[in-house]
């Protein structure tokens, strides 16, 4: 069973452009929450964990494209790895820089950087987690028009929210 159904690379490159020089291993925390909390919550957890052992058996899934529903319409779809790089993508943004030390919570900062005002990362982190929902939603829409080639797939077509969503209020 591959660990991941995103590399750190897949990340950046299906949803924001970010700096190379980001800690793998935060990265990889990051996918690891995503796919446990947003993406195993919507599909079930016989379908999410068949696919982790049979990637190749879900392929439209997981990368996207194009079906035609029971109406005869045809849809696009931009597949559950760009889902899962923007659910990462967010967490990266909401925790920034930001490493638990024995001084307390603290994120790095030097001379050469500036640190993004609060205000501007948590609008950000709304977006990508909205973004993230919005390519999920159209996996899960894909899933319940195709359930007879899924039946894995329990869901009703909907998703639940997992996270907090945060308010500013004044500057």
């Amino acid at each position: 069973m591959q660990e991941y159904l995103i590399t750190t690379k897949e990340v950046s490159y299906l949803s924001r452009d970010m700096s190379s020089h980001v800690d793998e291993e935060k990265i990889n925390t990051y996918i690891r929450e995503s796919e446990d909390i947003d993406i195993k919550s919507a599909l079930g957890s016989a379908l999410f964990v068949d696919m982790k052992e049979h990637p190749e058996k879900y392929e439209l899934l997981l990368n996207g494209g194009t079906y035609t529903d029971g109406c005869g319409e045809i849809h696009s779809f931009s597949g559950l790895k760009r889902a899962l790089a923007y659910y990462t993508y967010a967490r990266l943004v909401k925790n920034a820089d930001g490493n638990l030390t024995r001084f307390g919570f603290v994120e790095k900062g030097n001379e050469y950087s500036n640190n993004a005002e609060f205000k501007k990362q948590l609008m950000a982190y709304n977006d990508a987690f909205s973004i993230a929902d919005a390519y999920l939603k159209e996996c899960v829409m894909f899933l319940t028009e195709s359930k007879k080639d899924y039946p894995l797939y329990k869901g009703n077509g909907g998703i639940k929210a997992k996270r907090t969503t945060y308010r500013i209020i004044g500057d």
